[in-house]
């Protein structure tokens, strides 16, 4: 997981487009071990975070996803 904090900026950075054409955004917060907290707001807030967590998981599949 020592590339964890790097690959979900470069995954939440290729998912901004669609977020902000759902007036909402998405930023990482801490990692530590296996779990990431992301920040979300905006209309991001009212979903499910579903897109977030599955972009993430497609590429980090062990790593437990925090939403705030």
């Amino acid at each position: 997981m020592d590339k964890a904090p790097e690959m979900i900026t470069e995954i939440l950075n290729s998912i901004q487009p669609l977020l902000k054409a759902h007036k909402g955004f998405a930023e990482m917060g801490e990692v530590t071990g296996n779990k990431a907290v992301i920040y979300c707001g905006g209309q991001c807030i009212d979903c499910m975070d579903k897109c977030i967590e599955d972009a993430i998981k497609e590429k980090l599949p062990d790593i437990e996803i925090i939403f705030r």
